[in-house]
């Protein structure tokens, strides 16, 4: 990954709370060794304490040695690799860097989706409840609220799951959205193996009712994918009441080159055309924008603003900080577009709202330029630890790790919120129903507080 390349990682999940993995009664990997496994884990401990520069931002060094200490402690009895590659994923999870990640090795993976026995429906977490997107084995189940399962209730595995997730400062929003793509893979190493699951949920009416579903493999449970990639990242568009709507679905130049579109000439024409048409109110929807290049964050602040502005305090490696020179830019003041935009400015943004869109983000907040709708974004207020990075393969499980490798420090003022997230002054989430439907009332919901607000 170049320097001002910001993307998503793959998040995974470990359990640290208990030595004890469930084990499935058809799928039995081959074990790897004690001593390999220690092996392993020192490899990563030795390269994060080198070489990641924001393993200390959220916790302290005593803390995180504290939490390494304990996993590898853990390590009394062989383990299969998906069991290992958890206990990984906790300690990556215990630095709450959202770009720090591990996998396991293509073939590994596929065995293990293939033979394990999950729980056999699609959920989604909205706002830290479960809800059914889809179920093969009754699908009269879809649109419901999951409220336990086997007498578990759901927060409790909600926030057993959390705790294992990584993300920026411990966001929720950012683990709502992991927990989406990897409950049934994670699920079976968080909880003992059965026969059955005894399930109670709510449907559409509120109505507790109770069902019975039996585990199954992935390739019977599987639906179709409730997103898929914009036919375009960039739009604009125009709404009753003098509101004009700026799609920005990722700020990554490499996505824009595969449509045809270009980040520059588009913010140019589109604030162009917003003040031919006189707009006053400009929503900013940057929903599912996982971040993207360093300078296209910026560029998008410069056309919000009329006056020079810092986005970044600083950017370092473990070596030292960066000059704010030609090699670095974004380092520089950077100054306003002449034809930006004057009026009010509202950002709609949710859990995948992350890196480059997340800092972004933050320089709005700082600067107090817009109001915020949707969800807590997905970034840290703060800044984040990303752009070139390196991946290191764990040679006795063969899993793969990555570590970013500069910090970047957000120009921003001290959060009126007291925390690292950017949190919205008007919460809104999205339904069950949005993604079954392929609606989208939130944006609806969005368009009238934007419309009734005579804020900032």
């Amino acid at each position: 990954m170049y320097l001002i390349k910001k993307t998503v990682a793959f998040l995974c999940v470990y359990v640290l709370t208990t030595n004890c993995f469930a084990q499935n009664t058809v799928y039995l990997p081959q074990k790897i060794s004690v001593a390999a496994l220690k092996a392993d884990f020192l490899l990563l401990r030795d390269t994060l304490q080198k070489i990641h520069p924001g393993i200390y931002r959220y916790k302290s060094s005593t803390i995180i040695s504290h939490i390494f200490d304990s996993c590898y402690n853990s390590i009394q009895d062989n383990m299969t690799v998906p069991q290992f590659f958890m206990l990984i994923n906790f300690a990556i999870a215990a630095m709450e860097d959202g770009h720090s990640n591990s996998r396991m090795a293509k073939q590994v993976m596929k065995d293990y989706i293939n033979n394990t026995k999950l729980f056999p429906a699609m959920v989604m977490f909205i706002h830290n409840r479960a809800f059914i997107y889809c179920c093969n084995q009754n699908i009269s189940l879809a649109g419901a609220e999951l409220t336990s399962i086997n007498n578990q209730p759901i927060q409790q595995i909600v926030q057993r799951s959390f705790a294992y997730i990584p993300s920026d400062a411990d966001i929720q929003s950012r683990k709502n959205w992991e927990l989406n793509e990897n409950f049934p893979f994670f699920y079976p190493l968080l909880h003992e193996a059965v026969d059955k699951f005894n399930i109670t949920y709510k449907n559409e009416n509120g109505a507790l009712k109770k069902a019975t579903l039996q585990p199954d493999v992935f390739q019977n449970i599987n639906c179709p994918a409730p997103f898929k990639r914009p036919e375009k990242y960039l739009q604009l568009t125009y709404k009753p009441g003098n509101i004009a709507v700026l799609g920005i679905k990722t700020f990554l130049d490499d996505f824009l080159q595969q449509t045809g579109e270009n980040f520059n000439r588009f913010l140019d024409s589109a604030f162009t055309d917003i003040r031919n048409k006189n707009v006053t109110k400009l929503l900013i929807d940057i929903r599912g924008n996982q971040g993207g290049n360093d300078g296209n964050g910026a560029l998008l602040y410069a056309y919000l603003t009329q006056q020079p502005f810092m986005y970044y305090a600083s950017q370092e490696t473990v070596s030292g900080k960066f000059a704010p020179d030609d090699n670095h830019p974004n380092l520089k003041w950077q100054q306003p577009k002449q034809n930006s935009f004057a009026g009010k400015v509202y950002i709609l943004a949710d859990g995948h709202s992350f890196s480059a869109s997340a800092e972004f983000s933050a320089i709005a907040r700082s600067n107090k330029r817009a109001l915020f709708l949707g969800e807590e974004a997905g970034g840290g207020y703060y800044g984040n630890t990303s752009g070139n990075e390196l991946f290191i393969t764990l040679p006795n499980s063969q899993l793969s790790c990555r570590i970013p490798l500069v910090k970047y420090t957000s120009a921003v003022k001290k959060n009126a919120n007291k925390g690292n997230s950017i949190l919205p002054e008007y919460p809104i989430y999205q339904t069950i129903f949005d993604f079954i439907n392929h609606t989208d009332s939130q944006l609806d919901r969005a368009l009238v507080i934007v419309g009734q607000n005579q804020k900032q």
